[in-house]
């Protein structure tokens, strides 16, 4: 599993709220980094700048509102990542939605 996704998974330990909203908006500015220009991401990628923009003007209700649909995209680009990544992906996803 590549080092990001561990990252992830690791921060997640503690529940989704037991996330600072800087780590997380760190957290958010590394994936869409990563994702930007993946072919069948471009919907995980709206997410999470609309996700990022939450985060960073202190909307944490609108931030958790994204979160399933962030889960249900990532959902859907497990199958085409590497085959190291693909269960730490689908545990991202049920993570995120919760």
């Amino acid at each position: 599993m590549n080092e990001q996704l561990q990252q992830t998974l690791q921060a997640l330990q503690g529940g989704l709220t037991g996330i600072d909203a800087g780590t997380a908006a760190s957290n958010v500015t590394s994936w869409h980094k990563t994702l930007d220009g993946v072919p069948g991401a471009e919907t995980l990628v709206s997410h999470l700048a609309q996700l990022k923009s939450c985060l960073e003007s202190g909307d944490l209700p609108g931030a958790a509102a994204l979160l399933p649909g962030l889960g249900s995209e990532t959902e859907k680009l497990a199958s085409a990542a590497p085959a190291a990544d693909q269960d730490g992906l689908h545990q991202l996803a049920a993570a995120l939605k919760g």
